[in-house]
């Protein structure tokens, strides 16, 4: 995976308990692969 994609992860103990986010939001990263495992969508994600 390239660097400035991982880049885009950060982890902030104030937010989301500490666990690894999308930046600038509080998206958990576990909860974006949970909703592609599900079988969501891309864009469906981005909509939600």
């Amino acid at each position: 995976m390239q660097p400035r994609l991982l880049d885009r992860i950060t982890i902030d103990p104030g937010k989301c308990g500490g666990r690894p986010c999308i930046r600038c939001q509080r998206l958990r990263v576990t909860d974006i692969l949970g909703l592609l495992g599900a079988g969501a969508s891309h864009q469906e994600i981005i909509e939600d």
